[in-house]
């Protein structure tokens, strides 16, 4: 059989274009140097490249057998487990804003703030659906097309935001356009595609990635005006995804450099933001931070939030509702009033049917992101890891720092709880993150390692079949 015949023959096989290209062209230096191998034996060239191509075998069943191993698969454990939550979210919301709000004595001031709670869950059950879909359209992306396209798509986010919060599109609450808050989540993601970009540049690399989380702090604190905590987790992240990207050698610095190189980069920016919180920060903001820091002197607030909560808190009970109790300390307004956008979902949770379901909920959130993880550590692919691990760790560190706020130890600012919290756009950036981990799973063997700048770049095999072959010579 001829050499453009066989290759063409492997090729009709492989039904996904992407991996087709990359197998015909491994195939085809394979052959090349396996013939050159026998050429140097005595063989000529004719018989040489004839006896490469007979010892690759059959090409349809070497076409078949590249095309299982490369080709797209979904992770319906995981895609499960967002279909169980999804419902559940729903479930509890349902609950505790349609439910419970209708009570006398709740109701009123749930309605000044939220409006009709019927209207909104039905709302919330679009969001989730639209939110599915987001996420579907999503897993069906390449993603290693928005890691290639990281640094334009991230400028893109971030300057619509800035636009938005400029002419007004979002209204204002006490100063800042909180609603948007929720859409820095998604710079998680194409910062871990503006990491793999910089692979190989040193200091200048690093310096640049450091330069982008800058850039999300001030659209964070100076555009967006709130959202004080979603920002400052954003930014941890992106911190703990450079310092990983550090540790293991991307930016080309031996040694302990690049760790020590992150760390100093780290304080310079930590000196940054403490001067902002000092020159900054609002002034609701800074009360927040007093209340936060010595809530004893405020016991007699009842207007402060973590004050309260706590006083919610030492009265729930294991496995019963706790209205009584919250009724007659004047506590049911303030869960109920300040809880209807879902920052209270799990105090709300344990207040209506008891301390122990709020458990149960928070050991299965606990499993899920156990399960994130151990499916992100096993992703071989490097773009595909840091992407997945920003996606995960983005999305437990808002939970646990949520959970937090809901038992009164964390810092008294707005943060949402995936699937449980209220509102289009934090729905719309949960169901996006976890997009993103479907997508790294499905194309898990259809993106191969690019050529590091500025060093060079191992090439990745398409497949065992030719690593078998190769171990045969």
């Amino acid at each position: 059989m001829e050499f453009r015949e066989y290759l063409d023959l492997v090729s009709s096989q492989i039904r996904n274009r992407k991996a087709r290209d990359k197998a015909v062209r491994e195939m085809e230096d394979h052959i090349k140097d396996q013939a050159d191998f026998y050429e140097s034996q005595g063989m000529s060239r004719g018989d040489a490249l004839k006896e490469s191509i007979r010892q690759m075998g059959d090409p349809v069943d070497v076409g078949v057998e590249l095309d299982r191993i490369h080709r797209p698969g979904m992770e319906w454990r995981l895609f499960g487990w967002i279909l169980v939550f999804s419902a559940l979210g729903l479930l509890i919301q349902y609950i505790c804003f349609f439910c419970v709000c209708k009570t006398p004595g709740v109701n009123g001031q749930s309605q000044w703030i939220l409006g009709d709670t019927t209207g909104n869950f039905i709302r919330q059950c679009l969001y989730t659906v639209i939110g599915l879909g987001v996420m579907a359209v999503i897993c069906l992306m390449d993603y290693s097309v928005i890691g290639k396209h990281a640094g334009i798509l991230a400028a893109c986010l971030l300057a619509a935001i800035v636009f938005c919060c400029a002419f007004g599109v979002v209204r204002q609450v006490n100063g800042g356009h909180g609603p948007l808050k929720s859409l820095l989540y998604v710079m998680v993601p194409l910062f871990g595609g503006i990491l793999y970009r910089n692979r190989g540049r040193g200091y200048v690399g690093m310096g640049i990635c450091c330069l982008w989380m800058c850039a999300v702090f001030l659209v964070g604190m100076v555009s967006i005006g709130s959202g004080l905590g979603v920002t400052v987790d954003v930014m941890a992240v992106c911190f703990v995804m450079i310092f990983w990207a550090a540790c293991r050698g991307w930016f080309h610095l031996p040694g302990r450099k690049g760790g020590m190189a992150a760390f100093g980069l780290a304080g310079i920016m930590a000196a940054v933001t403490g001067l902002f919180f000092k020159f900054g920060l609002r002034p609701y903001q800074i009360q927040r931070l007093r209340v936060w820091l010595h809530p004893e002197d405020y016991a007699d607030a009842g207007g402060y939030g973590i004050v309260m909560i706590r006083r919610i808190v030492a009265s729930l009970k294991l496995n019963e509702s706790c209205f009584g109790a919250l009724e007659e300390n004047g506590l049911e307004q303030f869960l109920y009033s300040w809880g209807t956008g879902g920052d209270f979902m799990i105090l709300q949770t344990a207040a209506a049917l008891g301390l122990l379901k709020a458990v149960g909920i928070l050991i299965l959130f606990g499993t899920f992101f156990f399960y994130l993880f151990r499916m992100v550590a096993r992703e071989k692919n490097q773009l595909g890891k840091i992407m997945g691990f920003g996606c995960a760790l983005m999305l437990t560190v808002e939970t646990v720092r949520n959970v937090m706020y809901n038992f009164g130890i964390g810092l008294a600012s707005t943060a949402g709880i995936p699937f449980f919290s209220y509102g289009k756009i934090h729905t719309l950036a949960v169901y996006g993150l976890l997009g993103v981990l479907l997508s790294i799973y499905r194309y898990r063997n259809l993106v191969w390692e690019e050529p590091v700048r500025g060093g060079a770049g191992a090439a990745v095999s398409v497949g065992r079949y030719v690593i078998r072959v190769e171990k045969r010579r």
